[in-house]
């Protein structure tokens, strides 16, 4: 028998333990269909008005790529001085443009030309910028440049050509929208009319274009996006040997529909990732030298085959390192495999579920870690990630060790970095990952085990080790130890204790706040924890208001509620019977308001939303 006696005391102590918890709030209690959801509750977020400007005090504060690429544009690096140049220009242009005014009767300012290098610079600078509206404020610069070009206009040469729809485009391609790439291809479709019409000859797309247009459906996620990639692949393909002179595939191009691919989650991705990087070959053969293939096109196609789930993709990939490595002994420095090529072959077995994948996965690390000390690769240094993919290998195994095997490989993170190598010092990610390899394994006493794991890890953190900074996935993982312990009456209890300390600890800290998973995992401790009683059911209710009001009623709780609940106690919190289905969208909003997402269902959310709009 594995409850307690004690369950109602507990009870009792759980309520104390969490006053917050016990604050009496009325729980609304929903009755299906015969209570409608407000719609302003339904309400979508606020269109970007062009032209309102965000005073640079509330301009974003967003980690920003392609900073290599701002040494270039110092604009780009000044998102201030980026957004009042941009509203006085476009300020400035309208008065000019609406009242008949010359342009020497505006001040413009000190080294501020009204031309269309002026409208190409600050176009390109919100490209790179990676602020949020940076599409919307390259648009509306092009949208000026567009009615400035008439016959009628005072401003002589600021037609936009194909520099300044490419820019634009770049834009669109790095918000990550899911309509980015409609939303480019129905640019590139206004510059096609615009050149083949006479009205804008300078209009003609390049490959510059068409590599945005690529990327632009490689970074969107939307459905088909990477087809819509590879086709304008194929378009380029036709063009170059139609003898286009501005149209010449790149493996720039090849190597953005394959990520595209790589990213889609669909079935054939990896070999349709494949088919495109043996075309890209056949071009590079057929003469054209910006095919030649090269060490991100091989990291692309490999990457493509971890994410796949047919059985033989992590062998494919093993071969295409292979292939890179006998390549580069052989002189070609263009393939010459990096930490990231082997990472990424190390989490393909991480994913691939083969009985040995974890014992392939440590090879590889070895074999990096060989051929960097020997020399003969300085740029296969194993890193942070390189270990924490062969933890995460150990933790998915099934394998009756993997619990002390992926320690060990902490262990001797943890030995490394005292050696002075910080390139692979434990983070948070490292620590969490062998919490839940101890989660998944039969040990005994891996609740216990769980807890001091994450002990050392808040140790090492105040002690002032920022990268193992704890986090809402580091608790969880406590909470999933101790939700499957097995053992006796004493251990039971001790992974509930333990259960409630990793609850009442996350609520109080700076670390982050319950979520979903939080509150469904704890509910699982519930279930497999603690003896079916009015003890039980009452630890349930209370958690379960306080994920409602928290906004944290995700389908891990309304599963785990129906596991844990007699069909009466669940149909009086939830109003609905405990053998229908039910989905978020048919509770109030309140419920599931904070509810977080994963990545591909947050982007077809936001896709379908602004598609109602």
């Amino acid at each position: 028998m594995r409850h307690s006696i004690n369950e109602y005391i507990f009870a009792s102590l759980f309520i104390l333990l969490f006053p917050t918890l016990s604050v009496a709030f009325e729980l609304p209690t929903y009755r299906g269909n015969n209570r409608a959801v407000p719609a302003s509750l339904l309400s979508t977020p606020e269109a970007i008005n062009l032209n309102n400007e965000i005073p640079p005090d509330e301009s974003h504060d967003n980690n920003r790529n392609e900073k290599s690429k701002r040494n270039r544009n110092p604009a780009m690096g000044d998102t201030p001085f980026l957004r009042k140049r941009t509203a006085h220009l476009l300020r400035i242009t309208s008065m000019c443009y609406d009242n008949g005014k010359r342009p020497h009767d505006i001040i413009l300012g000190p080294n501020m030309k009204v031309d269309q290098k002026t409208f190409n610079w600050l176009i390109d600078s919100w490209a790179f910028s990676g602020e949020l509206d940076a599409a919307d404020k390259a648009n509306a610069l092009l949208t000026r440049m567009e009615e400035l070009d008439s016959p009628t206009s005072i401003f002589h040469g600021i037609r936009p050509d194909v520099r300044s729809y490419t820019k634009v485009m770049n834009a669109i391609a790095r918000s990550g929208r899911p309509d980015a790439g409609h939303t480019a291809k129905k640019m590139l479709d206004s510059m096609e009319n615009l050149y083949f019409s006479g009205l804008n000859v300078k209009a003609k797309p390049n490959s510059f274009t068409y590599t945005a247009l690529i990327e632009a459906y490689s970074n969107s996620g939307a459905p088909g996006s990477a087809k819509r990639a590879a086709d304008i692949c194929q378009l380029m393909i036709q063009k170059w040997q139609n003898n286009d002179p501005d149209v010449r595939p790149t493996s720039r191009n090849f190597n953005a529909a394959i990520n595209a691919y790589a990213k889609s989650g669909e079935y054939d991705a990896a070999q349709q990732a494949e088919r495109l990087f043996e075309q890209m070959i056949q071009v590079f053969e057929a003469g054209n030298d910006e095919c030649k293939p090269n060490t991100f096109n091989y990291n692309s196609v490999i990457n493509a085959l971890a994410n796949s789930e047919h059985e033989d993709s992590v062998h494919r990939a093993r071969e295409l390192l292979e292939r890179m490595e006998t390549k580069y002994k052989a002189g070609d420095e263009a393939v010459k495999p990096t930490t990231v090529s082997y990472n990424t072959v190390i989490d393909a077995y991480a994913k691939s579920g083969l009985e040995d994948a974890a014992e392939k996965a440590e090879d590889i690390l070895r074999h990096m870690e060989e051929i960097y000390e020997s020399g003969e690769n300085t740029d296969a240094k194993p890193n942070v990630r390189s270990f924490n993919s062969v933890i995460n290998a150990y933790a998915k195994s099934g394998r009756e060790d993997a619990a002390v095997k992926a320690e060990s490989v902490l262990i001797q993170m943890e030995e490394l970095c005292k050696a002075g190598d910080d390139g692979v010092r434990p983070d948070t990610h490292s620590f969490s990952t062998v919490i839940n390899a101890w989660a998944r394994s039969k040990n005994s006493g891996k609740a216990e085990r769980a807890q001091n794991l994450f002990r050392e890890m808040k140790r090492l953190y105040e002690a002032g080790n920022e990268s193992v900074r704890p986090n809402v996935v580091a608790y969880n993982a406590v909470l999933n130890a101790c939700a499957f312990t097995n053992g006796d009456v004493t251990e039971s209890n001790r992974a509930v204790e333990i259960g409630h300390l990793i609850l009442r600890d996350l609520e109080q800290s700076p670390f982050g706040k319950p979520d979903q998973i939080t509150y469904g995992t704890f509910l699982k401790v519930c279930t497999h924890q603690m003896a079916d009683c009015d003890a039980r059911d009452k630890v349930v209710e209370v958690l379960f208001k306080k994920c409602c009001k928290d906004g944290q009623v995700g389908i891990m709780v309304i599963q785990q509620l129906k596991q844990v609940l007699k069909s009466d106690h669940y149909l009086r919190l939830i109003g609905r019977s405990r053998e229908e289905h039910i989905s978020l969208e048919e509770l109030p909003r309140n419920w599931w308001c904070n509810v977080v997402e994963g990545k591909r269902q947050r982007r077809k959310r936001r896709f379908d939303e602004e598609a109602g709009k």
